[in-house]
């Protein structure tokens, strides 16, 4: 049997290999309120959770945008590009934790209509038990499901893209996985910096961690 039970994903540049679509959506907020775009090193920098951060940080603050509206300005954005696809193997991967009996949650700052409607394109939104989207902060999101799925936190684990994800992990006592995928938002030295308990650069790889 698996040591875990339960294991949450992130949605963007960890299911999905969406960067290139998720940089062009995040920087082009800024112009709708006369904001120049950053370099998209620069982004790939500043860019952390909260997310609305990089705004409030660049002078849109909450009089002229709130979470709400930035929100629904990143949905237009995101959405007006094509749809993108899942990183290869991801429902392979999936299909394999099930068949261990360990339970699939989405912990994630995309909104729900948006990653519900991309799980169905792919045929994956039945893989999942639970999709919490909206979360500021991903650490209490975790550190709720271990009551509502009946599990502890030495039995989760969380996997995600950004050092965020991984604080986050750490911060709700859960196994800590990286995903560091080729172009991915933080890159792999900087997942490193942030001391995840594994690290992965494709989804085959999963089923090489000890804890499954």
């Amino acid at each position: 049997m698996s040591k875990i039970r339960l294991v949450g994903f992130d949605v963007n540049g960890t299911l999905f290999d969406d960067a290139a679509l998720f940089i062009k959506a995040i920087n082009g907020i800024f112009p709708k309120f006369g904001q120049p775009e950053l370099p998209e090193d620069v982004l790939r920098q500043r860019f952390g959770q909260p997310w609305t951060k990089i705004y409030r940080d660049a002078g849109i603050t909450e009089t002229m945008a709130s979470e709400a509206d930035l929100y629904k300005l990143y949905n237009e954005l995101y959405l007006a590009g094509p749809a993108p696809k899942p990183f290869p193997g991801v429902k392979k991967a999936l299909e394999w934790l099930i068949g261990r009996r360990i339970d699939l949650v989405i912990v994630s700052t995309q909104q729900n209509a948006v990653t519900e409607a991309l799980l169905k394109i792919y045929n994956l939104d039945d893989m999942f038990v639970s999709v919490v989207g909206s979360v500021g902060d991903k650490a209490a999101a975790i550190r709720q499901l271990y009551d509502i799925i009946g599990v502890t936190a030495d039995e989760t684990a969380y996997m995600g893209d950004q050092e965020g994800d991984i604080r986050h992990a750490k911060s709700a006592g859960c196994v800590s996985i990286a995903f560091a995928a080729k172009n991915g938002l933080h890159g792999e030295e900087r997942l490193r910096k942030a001391v995840p308990d594994y690290l992965i650069r494709k989804y085959a790889d999963l089923k090489k961690l000890p804890i499954f």
